[in-house]
């Protein structure tokens, strides 16, 4: 299954249907995003929602799999069982590289920030004590990482939210810096308490 003749094949259908992307997106429960990403060639439904836009487009799953309408109500089984067998295989293929492409966003993300933090503290000509770089390591560099880490992820996450698409993997890695975060500051606290102990 094509991306693109699958996606010009839903919006032509649409058109005749006299259908806005919004009127269908409401209909299959969906973003309108998702249906402009997929009239756009960038990507397929998910599998359960094969049903409900074929429903709503009115043509059968076996047309929208394969991106053409049938004249005839006499389909081969095997030529039946081919297209749905290819329409799960490129639907996998996707979703395999969108996960690809997601986990090396995130990466990027995180690795850009952490050389950014790294690089301003070397500017800032820390002494070389071992002292020095157990406190700037842990007190300062990893703050700013987790921090701005949050920020990238939370961005990102609201580019993909307005395409359509998934955001578990990110909302995960985002409750990670979270939690190291979180962590941090309890330590840092309670070390404050223990060399501090007169102090309220």
């Amino acid at each position: 299954m094509d991306a693109i003749k699958f996606g010009s094949f839903v919006a032509s259908v649409r058109k005749e249907k006299n259908m806005t992307q919004a009127e269908l997106a409401a209909k299959i429960q969906v973003t309108d995003k998702a249906v402009s990403r997929w009239e756009r060639g960038l990507g397929f439904p998910d599998i359960n929602t094969l049903e409900p836009l074929s429903d709503a487009l009115e043509i059968s799953i076996l047309e929208l799999m394969r991106s053409e309408k049938i004249e005839t109500d006499n389909i081969h089984c095997k030529d039946a069982a081919n297209i749905i067998t290819d329409t799960l295989r490129e639907a996998d293929r996707q979703r395999i590289l969108e996960r690809k492409q997601e986990r090396k966003l995130i990466a990027i993300a995180i690795g850009s920030v952490a050389l950014l933090s790294v690089f301003i503290l070397l500017v800032d000509h820390i002494g070389w004590s071992l002292q020095n770089i157990i406190f700037t390591s842990v007190g300062v560099v990893l703050p700013i990482v987790c921090g701005l880490a949050i920020f990238a992820l939370a961005v990102l996450a609201i580019i993909r939210k307005c395409m359509g698409k998934s955001c578990r993997q990110i909302a995960i890695a985002s409750l990670i810096f979270v939690a190291i975060l979180v962590v941090m500051v309890i330590l840092f606290f309670m070390l404050g308490m223990m060399a501090f102990p007169g102090q309220k």
